[in-house]
């Protein structure tokens, strides 16, 4: 939501529960300008938020911005990822140095903000961002004046493009999982060289050699393309990081059911021939 509807804002005036202050639409305009609400990305979701600098700005308080916001944070205990976003400005830096950090704030926390400084800025402030919310989770829109305003379909645009890069990152994220059990259920009913060699009592090493000589197993214990398709062998891929966090791939041989069974034969017409 970046630009408020042609509205007024609508607020309690003190002491007086039953009655409403309408607050002109031209400071509506005018704080929208100086205070836009933008989407950031807070647990795992897109919400509408407040730059902090913006609105140090707009509440003209004397202490620098750095300081301020500090105090704030650590004053009223507002909490890093649940009530403010931090993330670095890599705009010009005229000192040189490490990149500016900026605050996205919750429009919770930009509302206690503008109350705490009581004053007519903090006041206006805190109404514009009530009345953002309220809109925000109005089901009452004129779609076609909202369509048509460009600011509005940016700001759909740029949470729609955050959107599709969370759903990116998760599917490059969950990938590996996903080839894991991919291997899994190509493995079933199978088993490694050496789970064979187990089972028909003799040794991993004596049985590679042996599969080696027969021509099942070629010189790296893959097996031949033709033990493949005849249905004896799988091969599967699996992934394992060295100790520098690098990722390689190798390929491993698996025996079928009915491989196994061959084996078992061959193997024991071997022993007594």
């Amino acid at each position: 939501m970046s630009q408020i509807a042609n509205t007024h804002i609508y607020s309690i005036s003190p002491g007086s529960p039953n009655s409403f202050v309408a607050i002109p639409q031209q400071e509506i305009d005018a704080t929208e300008k100086l205070i836009a609400i933008t989407p950031t990305r807070l647990k795992g979701r897109s919400a509408p938020t407040v730059n902090a600098r913006n609105l140090h700005a707009f509440l003209g308080i004397g202490k620098d911005f750095s300081t301020w916001i500090k105090n704030r944070i650590a004053q009223y205990g507002f909490i890093e990822d649940q009530d403010f976003v931090l993330f670095p400005n890599f705009g010009e830096n005229l000192t040189g140095g490490r990149p500016a950090k900026e605050y996205a704030l919750t429009l919770d926390m930009a509302k206690e903000l503008s109350m705490v400084e009581r004053n007519e800025k903090g006041k206006q402030a805190r109404q514009y961002f009530i009345e953002c919310e309220r809109r925000i989770h109005s089901p009452a829109i004129d779609l076609h004046s909202f369509l048509n305003d460009p600011k509005h379909l940016r700001t759909i645009l740029l949470a729609y493009t955050e959107e599709v890069g969370t759903l990116r990152s998760q599917v490059e994220e969950l990938k590996p999982k996903a080839d894991f059990y991919d291997d899994v259920g190509k493995a079933i009913n199978a088993q490694t060289v050496q789970e064979v060699a187990k089972v028909i009592g003799t040794g991993p090493k004596r049985l590679f050699s042996w599969l080696r000589e027969r021509r099942l197993l070629m010189k790296n214990n893959l097996p031949y393309q033709e033990q493949i398709e005849a249905g004896r062998f799988r091969v599967i891929e699996r992934q394992y990081e060295d100790p520098r966090g690098e990722n390689h791939i190798y390929a491993r041989t698996l025996v079928t059911g009915k491989g196994l069974t061959w084996i078992q034969k061959q193997f024991a017409q071997g022993a007594t021939a």
